[in-house]
């Protein structure tokens, strides 16, 4: 075999490659790298994309685009703004986006996040679109430290827990262990309400199974627990996002609610109106699909 037949087909110093699920590949330009570092949990990748604009990755897995960060910030926060929380506790969401969400309402009094990368949320503030302003926001107060030794140790009580993590801090022995104790944690301490992200709702997806069994631990300990599919065009599939506790279950963004895993099935069809909807114009409403 030649050389040439050899050569790498994206580079890394030109692109970002994201693999959702084995066997797939998805290549994002880097038209020019803003931010690149190891910090001491994760590799930090900010960049500039033509399509999505400026765009962040942590271990190569894409967290957040400015071409539709309202899609996934609404999907992640709406259903708690919708129930005036004014109290909240975010673990994760060292981005910012979450606390643009959150402080966008006027309901919400207080935000404590907690996100163990200092260096993640420096960054963030300096090369991410309103995360400085949203950090800087007299509401907000930042906790450096594992978000669920935190919440487990604190006295202080809130309206709701917004879980925005990766899938690493997941990706240790025993995920029911620890996700039980997480939810009986915002029992006790969040009035038994959540909203969480779990990832790509396809069935090859990496985190499918963290799906199965974050489902099966929440309902177990919470109420109301609800499974909400959303598309997300950057990231080339629809995602998954959960709710639990809240009285209302009215929601204003495209997406399919459902309340088991095994009723994840959208079809293509209803993708493809998704999708074509949500290119249109991001940050549309549109009906809920029954």
């Amino acid at each position: 075999m030649s050389n040439t037949a050899r050569k790498v087909c994206f580079e890394k110093t030109k692109y970002i490659v994201y693999e959702p699920y084995r066997g797939l590949h998805l290549a994002y330009h880097a038209k020019r790298f803003c931010f690149s570092r190891q910090s001491k949990y994760q590799k930090i990748d900010i960049i500039d994309n033509d399509a999505y604009g400026r765009m962040l990755f942590l271990d190569h897995n894409l967290q957040h685009t400015e071409y539709d960060a309202r899609i996934f910030n609404e999907a992640l926060c709406g259903t708690a703004k919708r129930n005036e929380a004014a109290r909240i506790i975010v673990l994760g969401g060292g981005s910012g986006q979450t606390l643009l969400e959150l402080l966008e309402s006027p309901t919400t009094t207080h935000v404590t996040l907690v996100d163990i990368d200092q260096l993640l949320i420096e960054s963030c503030r300096k090369h991410i679109k309103g995360a400085n302003q949203a950090f800087r926001d007299p509401r907000v107060r930042v906790v450096i430290d594992n978000a669920f030794s935190y919440l487990h140790s604190t006295n202080e009580e809130f309206d709701t827990a917004i879980i925005d993590l990766t899938e690493s801090p997941f990706a240790m022995g025993n995920h029911s262990t620890t996700l039980n104790q997480v939810y009986f944690d915002i029992k006790a301490k969040c009035k038994g309400c959540c909203s969480q992200y779990l990832g790509s709702s396809v069935p090859l997806a990496k985190n499918r199974r963290l799906i199965d069994i974050a489902y099966s631990s929440c309902r177990k300990i919470l109420s109301r627990v609800r499974l909400d599919d959303v598309f997300i065009p950057s990231f080339g599939a629809p995602h998954t996002f959960m709710h639990a506790g809240y009285e209302s279950r009215r929601t204003d963004l495209g997406c399919s609610s459902y309340n088991s895993p095994n009723d994840m099935a959208p079809s293509l069809s209803s993708l493809r109106d998704a999708t074509g909807a949500r290119f249109r114009n991001p940050s549309r409403t549109i009906r809920v699909r029954k």
